[in-house]
């Protein structure tokens, strides 16, 4: 049995090298600008060796894969190897011919042509066909408009793959309301994709077609087999796809009055979380829109008050499709510090409305803010300082003017004197409260080491970032670790240093 196993193998590989010789194919010599083309070569005979191909006409090769059989065609036996090369043109293009070595003899593949197409709408009557359509094509920057892909198939159309591009724009936000609406109307399938686009800035736009590619596979039988049956067949299965494409759409975009970006209709509420504070504590102020328009153009409200500390967030907007209308709500918050009081002024904002079709400013009432304990935030120890000085001096001075009663040399003797001691008493003085305040320790001092987390020291150091680069750059840093994905390591010991180096 292995003996009569053995030469058929060796027939087979012997039949194999005398029928060798070399094919190129493709899977379609006709595609859509961007289609995958399959380039194969086969070769048959024992251990082909094919070219190493990266590229194709100047396109990069996007994969390989390779497949062997055996056939029999009209009592011969046949060993075929096929490589294949996919790659994607964009240009109509000629592959050329390749060398592929055999049993030791080399052959020459055939040149191919490959025409690129464009891609035609649906005829009438056709079983596939897609369109696109707008609600308005004049409208303002920032003015909503609706977009309709409608794309439709009979029942009876076949299709084992279908793939529709999503919408595309530039200068355009575009919203999309998710999964298409489908309904039928007599033996017709209809899927509506829906849209919500805001143009950014006027002028004249087209909206590109849409493309549909519907795929089907396709079977071709590569020959006999060595079983002379047909269930041992061998196949290519290939997926061949057939584009169409929609309409195209035109817009004309108008500039809003006053160079504004925002369209729609809103309300704006400022508040806060109390308005009687302690000095150098927080007071938290949000500022919140809500309404239906472009409301992700909306920018930061920046908020300048004279004598107070203010640290904004980065808005946060929440929005969708609601109703077929884009609705959302935009939300800043901002902390506010000083040791006075202050009045947080209106904030004013302004967006051109959709019903009035004019310019609508809408603004905040002032708020009121009491600061208790209004004493100055501590950037130095309380200590002694030139004006001390000048305390006790006036007091040894007093002393001399009562001694000048004395007449005589004794007393110039006793004013000298007297001048001298309140030098001495005002140096021993300065000495002592130094080594005071050092032993008690400042309080910003102690603030800082009671401090137990980022935020914590954030708030301490807050009062002072205004005029010092040094806590500003500090603050900056603790900011990213609070509200970013930094996790920098702040150094309290050199915090405290700056702060003693400082008195």
């Amino acid at each position: 049995m292995k003996k009569i196993l053995g030469r058929a193998i060796a027939f087979i590989l012997l039949a194999s090298s005398l029928f060798a010789g070399v094919t190129a194919s493709v899977n379609t010599d006709t595609i859509y600008s961007g289609d995958v083309v399959n380039y194969t070569i086969s070769a048959d005979g024992k251990n082909p060796k094919f070219p190493n191909l990266n590229t194709i006409a100047g396109y990069g090769v996007m994969g390989v894969s390779t497949s062997q059989s055996v056939n029999i065609i009209n009592g011969n036996y046949k060993s075929t190897v096929s490589k294949t090369y996919s790659f994607a043109p964009t240009r109509s293009l000629i592959i050329p011919s390749y060398k592929v070595s055999v049993g030791g003899k080399v052959y020459k593949t055939n040149e191919i042509k490959v025409t690129i197409v464009k891609p035609s709408k649906a005829k009438r009557g056709s079983k596939f066909s897609v369109s696109m359509k707008i609600n308005k094509s004049n409208v303002f920057v920032g003015e909503p408009i609706k977009v309709d892909v409608v794309f439709k198939y009979k029942l009876d159309a076949q299709a084992d793959k279908i793939m529709i591009t999503p919408l595309k724009m530039s200068d355009f936000w575009i919203k999309s309301s998710g999964k298409p609406v489908k309904t039928q109307q007599g033996d017709t399938i209809i899927q509506t994709y829906h849209y919500l686009v805001f143009p950014q800035k006027q002028g004249d736009f087209e909206i590109k077609p849409v493309e549909v590619n519907i795929g089907m596979f396709s079977r071709r039988n590569r020959g006999g087999n060595i079983f002379n049956d047909p269930f041992f067949d061998t196949f290519d299965q290939t997926l061949e796809w057939k584009k169409i494409v929609s309409n195209k759409l035109f817009v004309h975009v108008k500039p809003l009055p006053g160079n504004l970006e925002v369209y729609g209709k809103y309300n704006i509420k400022a508040s806060v979380d109390k308005t009687v504070v302690r000095a150098n504590k927080p007071v938290n102020l949000t500022i919140k829109i809500d309404g239906i328009g472009n409301i992700d153009d909306i920018k930061k409200f920046p908020i300048d008050i004279d004598d107070v500390v203010v640290y904004s967030d980065e808005p946060k907007i929440r929005a969708g499709m609601n109703g077929g209308v884009y609705r959302g709500v935009f939300t800043q918050k901002i902390a506010l510090i000083a040791d006075r009081d202050f009045v947080i002024p209106a904030i004013k904002f302004s967006y051109f409305d959709q019903d009035l079709k004019k310019v609508v400013t809408k603004e905040t009432k002032p708020i009121s803010i009491k600061v208790k304990g209004g004493n100055k935030a501590e950037i130095t120890p309380k200590i002694s300082t030139a004006q001390n000085l000048k305390s006790g001096n006036k007091q040894s001075t007093t002393t001399v003017k009562k001694e000048v009663l004395f007449k005589g040399v004794y007393g110039y003797l006793y004013i000298f004197i007297g001048f001298l001691l309140g030098i001495l008493a005002s140096i021993a003085y300065v000495k002592f409260a130094k080594k005071r305040v050092l032993k008690e320790e400042m309080p910003i001092i102690k603030k800082i080491k009671k401090a137990k987390s980022d935020k914590e020291l954030f708030e301490v150091l807050l009062p002072y970032g205004k005029s010092d680069d040094f806590i500003k750059e500090i603050l900056e840093t603790l900011e990213e670790n609070i509200y970013g994905k930094t996790k920098s390591k702040i150094e309290k010991k050199e915090i405290i240093q700056y702060f003693l180096d400082l008195d």
